[in-house]
């Protein structure tokens, strides 16, 4: 089963930060410049996390935000954006 998760990271290194988007990039969509969406399964999850772990230096961080089905109809943004793709994930 997948679950959206709302990634972010907060990173001082040029190479570090790039190399975590290029991670990313391949496993959801960039929203703003240092937040992804991303829909995974518990595998993905934990492959992703442990890619992204091994690259972060002291004073990085890394955040997952889990979103579940119902939390979809409470999504909004102003300016360019849209709802996350695939809306048959949010299916009851």
């Amino acid at each position: 089963m997948n679950r959206l998760w709302i990634i972010t990271y907060d990173i001082s290194d040029d190479r570090t930060r790039y190399r975590i988007a290029d991670i990313l990039k391949n496993y959801g969509i960039r929203v703003q410049y240092s937040i992804f969406e991303c829909r995974l399964t518990g595998m993905e999850l934990a492959t992703l996390r442990a890619g992204v772990t091994g690259l972060l230096d002291p004073g990085d961080s890394v955040r997952w935000y889990p979103l579940c089905r119902w939390c979809r109809a409470d999504i909004c943004w102003q300016g360019q954006g849209s709802a996350p793709d695939n809306p048959e994930f949010f299916q009851i």
